[in-house]
């Protein structure tokens, strides 16, 4: 009877510590608006449905890769809190290539060209600045639309 006490007691905690482990790794599920400002855009990253987020946002990083083509991309811009200990949180709402209060351009962000796509993160979207002015926004799976043109209209916001 003791080993199977044993046994039980060994079974739940190895549960509760998977459980804790899970809960643990959950990740928020991010959002990203963006609008064109002058030579630069603006972006907004939240973890809700409202840009900015109430309360703002703590992420660990901000980074941005420039894609030329569906093959070929290139980092662009990195920015981290100064210590790293004390990570804070920032309003959501970032220029590209300016760091946030607090934090540091770990590269000097290049300009942002028309008719590239710029994968932001955290959160793994898109954003595009179209030659003709307007930004559109997407996700990976429309990647390949953005470069052959085929971009949905309701994709676009200005």
């Amino acid at each position: 009877m003791q080993a199977n006490n044993t046994d039980i007691a060994v079974s739940l905690l190895l549960t509760c510590c998977l459980a804790l482990s899970l809960d643990s790794c959950q990740s928020f599920s991010w959002h990203l608006a963006a609008s064109k400002k002058g030579d630069t855009v603006e972006l907004c990253l939240s973890n809700g449905n409202e840009c900015p987020q109430h309360g703002g946002v703590s992420p660990s990083s901000i980074t941005v890769y420039r894609w030329d083509n569906m093959h070929d991309n290139e980092l662009v811009w990195d920015a981290e809190p100064e210590n790293s200990l004390t990570e804070g949180t920032i309003s959501g709402i970032v220029t590209y290539g300016v760091a946030p209060k607090d934090w540091i351009n770990k590269l000097t962000p290049a300009a942002v060209v028309c008719g590239k796509a710029y994968l932001v993160n955290p959160g793994a979207h898109y954003f595009a600045l179209k030659c003709d002015g307007t930004i559109v926004l997407f996700d990976d799976p429309h990647l390949e639309e953005f470069f052959s043109g085929r971009m949905h209209p309701q994709n676009r916001t200005k």
